[in-house]
């Protein structure tokens, strides 16, 4: 008997738990989150399997028996954010309840946390996917596809693109404003070195329609850090990014600026708020009012190196929504985990454990969007 547990029925999990449910992989699926309502008319919508299926009330700012609440579940995918603020308490919980657990984190500080539980990941024999949605998680697979058709990787660059009128849940502005918003670190020669997000590192790229050709730039997120750390060697490793219109760029740095440095509540229509809170409410209400802008993002993925005496490029592109690209990937993973397609156990980021030929199908399956690659010879 399989059983799976999802915390969390945002807009990410709200992808991932229909995904587990078709799979047909589980015997029980359960879902635990503060959206009680909005779970159980999820699972009102869900019909033709044998799952049994249940939700119930779960807010991880108050519940100190989550590792006995993770007990006899087979694996546990965390959709709950931002993930600054609950990606290590859950990581922590799942470590301790002996459960392997499937993340979408995207916090570039959380991913330096979540190598501090690797040790004691590895001792409890538990496996942690880190990090297993679009970006970071399908363009780093996608890494993977490439670097295993090469002797010697030199070079790994990881962009996307994301819609402004795409936002996601409230959680997900958080994490903008938190990660997004001022320093940033990518790595060259060897080293992390630090860099501003939307400001250092500018360069055109072209995406998949309707995205089209835009500038990219440095950005908080995990790519530079997990790639390098997997592949040996290599000289570069940087993840860029845009969004568009550009001037959501403009909105997360000003917005994030003013809540790092607010220094305590903010008063607004004379009450006391929480600074952090004030700027992700109008930050996802400035992204909810654009008008006539496509809800697709896209991502890219170049990795150069060598095969014998030849120099190869290799090139991966894809467009979507963010929450499909997101929540799916998760799903996926926490299907080849409980039919042992994932190996080992510690905290692992995706390029480290999956292998992507049965990744990559499991997700073009879905038809949520289309995956264009190639190569050139150097």
């Amino acid at each position: 008997m399989k059983r799976v547990l999802v915390l969390g029925c945002g807009q990410m999990g709200e992808e991932a738990i229909p995904d587990l449910y078709m799979s047909g992989k589980f015997d029980e699926l359960a879902v635990g989150t503060r959206s009680l309502g909005k779970a159980l008319a999820l699972l009102s919508r869900l019909q033709g399997r044998p799952t049994d299926i249940r939700a119930f009330a779960l807010d991880l700012r108050h519940t100190p028996d989550l590792p006995e609440i993770m007990k006899g579940f087979d694996v546990v995918v965390n959709c709950v954010g931002p993930n600054y603020k609950y990606e290590v308490l859950v990581a922590k919980a799942a470590i301790q309840a002996g459960v392997p657990l499937v993340d979408i984190n995207d916090d570039y500080t959380t991913t330096f946390e979540m190598f501090e539980l690797d040790e004691a990941a590895r001792k409890a024999g538990v496996a942690i996917i880190l990090g297993l949605g679009a970006s970071p998680g399908v363009n780093n697979v996608l890494v993977r596809a490439a670097a295993n058709q090469l002797d010697e990787v030199k070079e790994i660059h990881t962009a996307w693109v994301m819609s402004g009128s795409d936002p996601g849940g409230l959680a997900l502005s958080y994490h903008l404003l938190y990660s997004l918003s001022g320093r940033a670190l990518t790595y060259q020669d060897g080293k992390l070195i630090e860099v501003q997000s939307f400001v250092d590192g500018r360069e055109r790229l072209e995406f998949p329609e309707p995205v089209g050709t835009l500038d990219v730039f440095h950005i908080g997120h995990p790519e530079s850090i997990t790639l390098s750390r997997v592949f040996k060697g290599v000289r570069i490793a940087d993840d860029k990014a845009t969004f568009y219109p550009t001037i959501v760029n403009d909105w997360i740095v000003s917005l994030g600026k003013l809540a790092r440095e607010a220094g305590g509540p903010v008063a607004v229509n004379g009450q006391e708020i929480d600074p952090w809170d004030f700027a992700a409410a109008l930050f996802h209400k400035r992204c909810k009012s654009l008008k006539d802008v496509p809800k697709q993002g896209a991502l890219r993925v170049e990795v150069n190196g060598r095969k014998g005496s030849k120099v190869k490029k290799f090139f991966f592109s894809s467009a979507g929504r963010i929450a499909q690209g997101t929540g799916i990937p998760a799903s996926i993973g926490a299907q080849m985990l409980v039919e042992g397609k994932i190996e080992g156990v510690g905290v692992m980021p995706p390029e480290a454990c999956i292998e992507p030929n049965e990744f990559l199908y499991e997700l073009l399956s879905r038809n949520i969007g289309k995956l264009n690659g190639w190569v050139e010879d150097l």
